[in-house]
């Protein structure tokens, strides 16, 4: 098969997949080709189950599709594999699988219900469930523990069939349905317990690593834009004491620009932020003064996307 052949393919697989999500409730956009990141600007509000959209759409080109969780009425969790040199602390806890079969083994009455789960190209899963009606559900960043995020309003989950860096997200089982969200995963999430792992907050040469990794991938824009969010979060992880939860609102605000222009994951910069702000201290008596804090910034910063400035091209003879 040549590339137009293998492009074709994809493309049909990405657009029935975007369909299959639509005909169940949930509403869809699509994110850069080989990518986690959204195209639209708008992602949320532009999200669609309109079939003739979503036709229009990946007929173009095999986007990536990205599932909206607050218009689908849906909460992820995100159960990712540790970063190198990454560690809980304990050694049945290895990565965010075994830290929720932990977070149940110690909840009275708990168990993990079969859901649909997708299988992500590093190994992770996403346990993918209905929200409870009324529930006011948010994204978390590793404040139900090791490894562990959530994506309600506000985030969105890979869907099946995207690829990046040559892998796919691919359904893991045969639940093809979101279940209800247990009751005990919803008291997880909107108390947000603190992390049970050894050492507490993240140490600042963690968030450094973590950061560092961001800017050797992508576009060159898209590595200028990591390089910005990693020199946010190493200053406000730096810091020791007064204006702290200040510098949390301004690295939101400037990540929530570069989130608009469609060159950081919005998930992905809200939770290198929450580690950065657990690293320099905030939120160790009030955990959800963070997630407000990044909310308030990123809120802002969406409604002014920034984008890298080529400097004009100074001919010989010529004016600048």
């Amino acid at each position: 098969m040549n590339n137009t052949d293998a492009t074709r393919a994809l493309r049909a697989t990405l657009l029935a997949s975007a369909l299959h999500y639509a005909e169940r409730g949930m509403f869809v956009h699509p994110l850069l080709v080989g990518s986690k990141e959204p195209r639209w600007v708008n992602w949320e509000e532009r999200a669609t189950r309109d079939p003739e959209v979503i036709e229009r759409t990946w007929g173009r080109a095999p986007f990536n599709i990205g599932v909206a969780c607050g218009p689908s009425a849906l909460v992820a969790l995100d159960l990712d594999v540790p970063h190198e040199g990454e560690v809980s602390g304990f050694p049945e806890i290895v990565d965010g699988m075994t830290m929720l079969a932990s977070l149940a083994a110690r909840t009275p009455g708990a168990r993990i219900s079969p859901t649909l789960t997708v299988r992500t190209p590093s190994g992770g899963r996403h346990l993918v469930y209905r929200a409870p009606a009324g529930a006011a559900v948010r994204n978390t960043a590793r404040t139900l523990g090791f490894c562990v995020d959530t994506r309600a309003a506000g985030g969105y989950v890979v869907g099946i069939g995207s690829v990046v860096d040559g892998a796919a997200y691919v359904l893991e089982g045969s639940v093809t349905e979101p279940a209800a969200l247990p009751d005990w995963l919803l008291t997880l999430i909107t108390t947000a317990p603190e992390p049970p792992k050894a050492g507490g907050a993240p140490r600042r040469a963690d968030v450094v690593a973590r950061l560092r990794e961001l800017t050797r991938q992508g576009t060159r824009e898209q590595r200028w834009a990591a390089g910005i969010l990693r020199s946010e979060c190493d200053e406000l992880a730096a810091m020791t004491e007064g204006g702290r939860n200040d510098r949390l609102n301004l690295a939101a605000y400037r990540a929530g620009q570069l989130v608009a222009a469609g060159l950081v994951d919005q998930a992905v910069a809200e939770e290198h932020l929450a580690e950065a702000a657990q690293a320099c201290g905030l939120g160790v008596d009030t955990p959800r003064e963070i997630e407000k804090t990044i909310r308030s910034g990123m809120t802002a910063g969406l409604a002014r996307p920034r984008r890298m400035q080529t400097a004009p091209v100074r001919r010989m003879g010529g004016a600048a």
